[in-house]
């Protein structure tokens, strides 16, 4: 029987790549570890388009405190440098062209993560496939989604917990590093007790402890039974995440302290951390997470998936692929779309039954509302 011929397709020639800078109000304000809280989501859209009008869509949030990048700074990565490097290239070379984002200007992992992300939505579209289909396909049917709780008043964590888990979640990330330590202590063991023994329970401080609040925290909330605490420690004392780690009976997850492979594996060397948090903004994209989640797999961490408090569907159905597609994902997935009063898609993503589903259209497989970019533009920066 003779071979079937293969239909050559044309390059997928990227003709415009633009940086679209929007701030959109939360649902309700946000505290984070080290006293930080955000009333807004300020975020970079990517749109890459071909010359025959096809568009890729991607999204990454300004994290100064994370990666360095503020939403001016992001605008100036991509204009001055990213999509002069992507204009007239392949869109569907996705690995040469991470490899060209990463080496085409030092740091601005945001910046490269917007641009990663719509260029594969772009090769998915024009394939007719799902993003998670580029990535080697589902390695799993589900994905465990985790809820933060990070209300100001303990009363306020409890009840929004005991109201979340009547809707189906099983897995709570308590924001840590705000209040005194003892309170949070407080905190975790009425959660545990108030949930029962079956909900999976983390921490994440943000870098917002010092070492006696850390030391204190992970020894008196340890009858909580956590999976992790995440980051209490600056993101570079990796000395004090290694001391820390020694004498903790609670697992230690790195978040800020990992921006690439190499940070990965020196914090394995060190034996600081049992498991990583990955962000598409920290790494510069779908490309690169997805090779630090086979790295981190094959060191025996954990792996943990989120997007920044606030960022759209855009950059959640990124991630919800990425989740689906990954070796590990021992300790879940965290989107955060549903803090924005207002997504920039036309159906947003929705965490049921303690999942999010994985978007079955071609590309990200979400709708975005170009309404909604142009009245949260922000005009100037």
């Amino acid at each position: 029987m003779p071979a079937m011929r293969a239909t050559a397709r044309r390059p997928l020639l990227i003709h415009r790549v633009e940086a679209i800078p929007v701030s959109v109000p939360l649902v309700k304000p946000v505290l984070m570890g080290g006293g930080q809280r955000f009333d807004c989501s300020e975020t970079l859209i990517v749109r890459a388009t071909t010359r025959d009008g096809l568009t890729g869509w991607g999204e990454a949030s300004a994290a100064p405190t994370m990666t360095g990048d503020t939403l001016a700074g992001m605008v100036s990565a991509v204009e001055h440098h990213l999509a002069p490097a992507l204009i007239g290239e392949n869109a569907l070379n996705l690995s040469l062209l991470a490899r060209k984002l990463s080496r085409t200007i030092i740091g601005n992992t945001g910046a490269k993560a917007a641009c990663d992300i719509a260029l594969h939505d772009l090769a998915g579209k024009y394939l007719g496939v799902p993003v998670v289909q580029l990535l080697g396909g589902k390695a799993r049917e589900t994905v465990l989604v985790q809820l933060q709780l990070g209300n100001p008043d303990i009363k306020q964590d409890i009840a929004e917990a005991r109201a979340k888990w009547k809707q189906g979640y099983r897995f709570f990330k308590l924001k840590i590093g705000v209040k005194p330590v003892a309170a949070e202590i407080a905190a975790a063991l009425a959660i545990r007790k108030t949930l029962g023994p079956t909900a999976a329970l983390c921490a994440d401080a943000n870098m917002g402890m010092s070492h006696g609040d850390a030391r204190a925290y992970v020894s008196g909330a340890a009858a909580a039974k956590l999976l992790f605490v995440e980051q209490p420690l600056r993101d570079n004392d990796l000395a004090g995440m290694q001391a820390l780690s020694r004498a903790s009976p609670i697992p230690l997850c790195a978040d800020e302290s990992l921006h690439s492979v190499e940070s990965i594996l020196e914090c394995h060397r060190l034996g600081a951390i049992a498991g990583v948090n990955l962000k598409t903004i920290k790494l510069g994209g779908i490309a690169e997470t997805c090779r630090a989640a086979a790295v981190s797999d094959a060191l025996g961490l954990a792996v943990d998936l989120a997007s920044k408090t606030g960022e759209s569907s855009i950059a959640a159905a990124a991630l919800t692929h990425i989740g689906y597609a990954i070796p590990n994902l021992d300790w879940g997935i965290n989107i955060n779309n549903h803090y924005l009063a207002t997504d920039l898609v036309r159906v947003p993503l929705k965490q049921q039954g303690g999942s999010v589903a994985c978007p079955g259209g071609p590309g990200l497989g979400v709708e975005v509302n170009e309404s909604a970019i142009q009245k949260f533009r922000v005009k100037r920066l």
